[in-house]
């Protein structure tokens, strides 16, 4: 299947860049799902801990009775990568959007500034769907940055494999 990465990277500068120059990364997937099927797979936090890698832990509360097709609730989710004694606990809002298809969230931690997701579907035809998954994240150590900057591409494309794995398991019968 092909996949579009882009990635906007800071330039080499001598003092810390702003927000707006950080890594920006965005992977784009076209997949034999029909745009409701994924959308029920990315909205479905909960089951998060079930098939993404490093995610030991995803818990829902909060949970609005959506209004005009709009869910709102929180997420917590840990995420842990055990050989390097890495865990981190990421406090998240979460807007559903069933009309738009659309899925966004505004996380936190203790290492992140800031961590934004948006997981957009758009129908191709009725058993086909595209989707796109853009990450905006600033770690509050500059050197965690660099260091984990030249592997969240990797990750990035984890993720969206596991989405994909995921729906094949819950559709393909």
């Amino acid at each position: 299947m092909p996949v579009k990465t882009l990635r906007d990277c800071a330039p080499h500068a001598k003092k810390l860049p702003d927000a707006d120059q950080l890594p920006k990364f965005s992977v784009t997937r076209r997949v034999e799902f029909s745009p409701e099927q994924i959308y029920a797979v990315v909205a479905d936090v909960g089951s998060y801990k079930d098939f993404l890698p490093l995610i030991e832990r995803s818990t829902v509360h909060g949970r609005m009775l959506p209004v005009d097709g709009v869910e709102k609730f929180n997420a917590d989710l840990v995420i842990a990568y055990h050989p390097l004694r890495i865990q981190e606990e990421f406090a998240s809002q979460v807007e559903a959007d069933a009309n738009k298809l659309l899925v966004t969230t505004v996380s936190s931690g203790t290492s992140v500034k800031k961590l934004h997701g948006m997981w957009q579907i758009t129908g191709v035809s009725a058993n086909s769907s595209e989707i796109t998954f853009n990450v905006d994240y600033e770690l509050k150590s500059m050197m965690l940055q660099m260091l984990l900057g030249n592997m969240f591409d990797a990750a990035v494309r984890k993720i969206m494999n596991a989405f994909e794995a995921r729906a094949e398991k819950l559709y393909r019968i």
